[in-house]
């Protein structure tokens, strides 16, 4: 009985998450990998949310088959009470005609089984999609690490056509993913072969002060932080922003 209730769910899920999506029609920004998915997440909406704009991120948690969509429609999770589920049934057709839906969704997509990047896609199609890392890690429900790598080859051949890809060139998993993949990618990391190279990372008393270079120009930024994870989710950050920021120019224009 509650895994035919929990299979009825998921689907009336996902078709109100289909509509809104297709009624809304906001931009998509995924976010995937092994680690580091939720500061990168926190740094991208804040950067967005300085510029102004309306932004939803999923909570920490909310990145399955269930809690992505009640993540993409601002709902709770009814989690094993059947009562509190009643009322999030009700209101999720209500989301389709909601008047303030936020224009830019970031999004973090787990996956801890074959096949659940791909349910998740089949629900949204990111505009940008980023992979952070691929390691060992949450590898418990895939068979071999080229299993587990194929879920990530979903999301790049997922993205829309005119989308971006923004990589972690550090990581020779993330690498493979990217070869004969016609959309634009930006890749990441420490090396000088890289897009966005970080090329500094110094201590400072109250965290880190990052350089990176990005189209030859450097720029640099304190944040209150320790660790490499947080130099990474900076240059994320930097990338994401300027590339939405090429994408509103170009909807001005076109209008």
């Amino acid at each position: 009985m509650k895994t035919c209730l929990k299979f009825l769910l998921k689907h009336y899920l996902r078709l109100i998450t289909l509509m809104v999506l297709f009624v809304h029609r906001p931009t998509v920004v995924a976010i995937a990998g092994s680690v580091n998915k939720n500061f990168v997440k926190q740094e991208i909406k804040s950067r967005l949310e300085r510029m102004g704009l309306d932004v939803r991120a999923n909570p920490k948690n909310f990145n399955t088959e269930i809690g992505l969509p009640l993540a993409i429609l601002d709902l709770p999770s009814g989690y094993n009470e059947y009562r509190k589920w009643i009322p999030v049934i009700l209101g999720a057709p209500l989301k389709i005609f909601q008047r303030n839906f936020p224009k830019f969704l970031i999004l973090s997509l787990g996956t801890s089984d074959e096949g659940d990047m791909g349910y998740l896609l089949s629900m949204l199609k990111p505009d940008i999609s980023i992979v952070t890392d691929i390691t060992q890690r949450y590898r418990e429900g895939f068979s071999d690490m080229n299993n587990l790598v194929e879920e990530y080859h979903t999301l790049t051949n997922k993205t829309r056509k005119k989308g971006t890809l923004v990589l972690n060139s550090d990581n020779y998993r993330v690498r493979e993913i990217a070869k004969d993949n016609k959309r634009k990618i930006i890749y990441f990391g420490f090396s000088e072969l890289t897009d966005a190279m970080i090329k500094e990372v110094i201590k400072t008393p109250k965290g880190q002060k990052v350089i990176i270079k990005y189209k030859d120009k450097e720029r640099e930024q304190e944040i209150q932080r320790f660790g490499k994870h947080h130099a990474y989710a900076f240059t994320i950050g930097f990338i994401v922003e300027t590339e939405l920021i090429k994408m509103l120019a170009t909807k001005k224009t076109n209008t």
